[in-house]
């Protein structure tokens, strides 16, 4: 059976996860938290006046209300006196909602925007029907998408890395567009996950789609020889070369990029970068010393 409209969209996004892209009402997810806040304290204005009235009565179980709880909850024998439990059981189901709002607030404000290249290829699939997409929804939210404003990505980034990132997002669709020599076809064919030429959100047949675990290891493998290579080269270098004054010229070199290294491909913390940088450098002035004793 042929999806169309919402149908279609949310096959799409079953299919292609890392589409998976809404609105966040961000705006008015606060609007929401900050009524419930003006209605908190209203509410609490309200309840500490008929605390003060009933501390102050002449009723020896009003006074009492302040003290115990079964009194205040359940003893009503005058006109009036549930009013302060029935204020705090109104109130309390007030603090619930805001609180749970706030917590789905913070728990919204965690997700990453979306990543522009999925939002264009997104925005391209609802356009174009030779995509198999061609979606035109007729309603107010039509342009939810075109808009690119306040969106949210329901799916984590699977390339958690700055190289990582760089090899599926820069490096990956120039490699798409060399022509097919046969090391590139096979290559390509290893990394090609499927090439749909027809499916069930009709026949997407412009969209290629890797495997992003196939990515993930080859950006693994590449980051594992550069950090096995990087203190040999240093070392193998500093062994060439006798003067003192250009050993420690390179030893700044090398330094310089395995710090850049490490921040690119591993994402690294401040702290880490400058605590592996440090001892990497310790090896080499250690390697001068000995070498040159």
């Amino acid at each position: 059976m042929d999806k169309k409209g919402y149908a279609k969209i949310a096959l799409f996004m079953q299919e292609h996860p890392e589409d998976t892209i809404v609105r966040r009402f961000a705006a008015l997810q606060l609007q929401d938290i900050l009524y419930l806040q003006a209605e908190i304290v209203h509410l609490q204005r309200r309840l500490d006046i008929l605390e003060s009235n009933n501390n102050s009565s002449g009723e020896q179980e009003r006074r009492e209300f302040a003290f115990d709880w079964d009194t205040l909850a359940h003893i009503h024998s005058t006109p009036g006196s549930s009013e302060q439990w029935e204020k705090w059981l109104e109130l309390r189901k007030v603090l619930k909602e805001y609180n749970n709002s706030i917590i789905q607030y913070c728990q919204l404000s965690k997700l990453s925007a979306p990543d522009p290249r999925e939002l264009q290829k997104l925005q391209s699939w609802l356009k174009e029907p030779r995509l198999g997409g061609g979606v035109y929804l007729l309603g107010r939210d039509h342009d939810v998408w075109s808009q690119g404003r306040d969106l949210v990505a329901l799916t984590s980034p699977l390339h958690t890395n700055r190289f990582s990132r760089f090899v599926a997002k820069g490096a990956l669709p120039l490699y798409h567009r060399l022509k097919h020599s046969t090391i590139i076809e096979r290559i390509r064919d290893t990394l090609l996950k499927s090439q749909r030429s027809s499916s069930t959100v009709s026949g997407d047949s412009g969209i290629a789609i890797y495997d992003d675990s196939r990515l993930i290891s080859i950006s693994e493998f590449i980051c594992t020889v550069v950090a096995s290579l990087l203190p040999v080269l240093s070392i193998m270098v500093l062994y060439w070369v006798e003067d003192m004054g250009h050993r420690l010229v390179l030893v700044g070199v090398f330094s310089v990029l395995f710090s850049s290294a490490l921040w690119f491909m591993n994402d690294g913390e401040l702290v880490e970068v400058f605590g592996a940088t440090s001892a990497f450098a310790a090896v080499q002035v250690v390697f001068i010393g000995t070498s040159s004793s």
